[in-house]
């Protein structure tokens, strides 16, 4: 799936300069072309792992897997240091999906899925996450679901730790003043983080729009 928030021919370029991906990221690729399935693909899993790998990251929290595409970059980075991933899921067929892909690379045992809904599994889990992936702005329930969702992410987030958050810019949808609930939601959640008191935080124009923020 494409967002058209930067020129198509960039995103082409960039695309064209990354190293060719291992076989099961290349065959995921593939399917979700055929599938219409949506990948952060392979700049952003790039950020990702660089993110994962310069914060030596042990300990990181992914909320909504989706396919596991993201997954394996944050792995690849988290293995080096001997860490875990632990994700969240709702729908029962992306968590089988991923767990498929997670396995046919060999990486089950550095990751944890827990099928459920993330405001009721968050919650529930220890403190002290050295990274944060939110990946389901795009899939909130109401207005008031984004905001939630940092509010549940920066109790998890150690001191120093980083919170990654996408799809914040929402094929520029963000920039509308009459725009539908789930954008509103995202409106809401942009400036919320962007001014938040415990957070130090930067919005970037990578795909669908990526917000990094460090817990101060």
């Amino acid at each position: 799936m494409r967002y058209d928030i930067t020129n198509i021919a960039i995103e082409d370029y960039l695309n064209d300069l990354m190293p060719p991906r291992d076989p099961v990221l290349a065959e995921l690729e593939q399917r979700a072309q055929k599938q219409g399935l949506s990948l952060v693909g392979p700049v952003q899993g790039q950020f990702l792992y660089l993110q994962a790998l310069s914060t030596g990251a042990r300990k990181a929290l992914e909320v909504g897997i989706t396919t596991g595409y993201a997954a394996l970059y944050l792995i690849k980075a988290l293995r080096q240091a001997g860490g875990h991933l632990t994700a969240i899921e709702r729908h029962r067929d992306r968590v089988e999906l991923a767990s498929q892909v997670i396995g046919e690379a060999g990486l089950r045992d550095y990751i944890t899925i827990h099928h459920g809904e993330w405001t009721e599994v968050m919650p529930t889990l220890d403190h002290d996450f050295d990274l944060i992936f939110l990946d389901v702005l795009r899939s909130a329930a109401n207005e008031g679901q984004a905001t939630q969702a940092l509010d549940l992410c920066v109790p998890l987030l150690r001191q120093g730790g980083v919170l990654i958050a996408d799809n914040v810019l929402c094929s520029a949808q963000v920039l509308e003043e009459d725009a539908p609930p789930l954008v509103r939601g995202i409106q809401l959640f942009n400036r919320a983080l962007m001014s938040h008191a415990e957070l130090e935080s930067v919005i970037l124009p990578l795909r669908d729009g990526v917000a990094i923020c460090r817990k101060k």
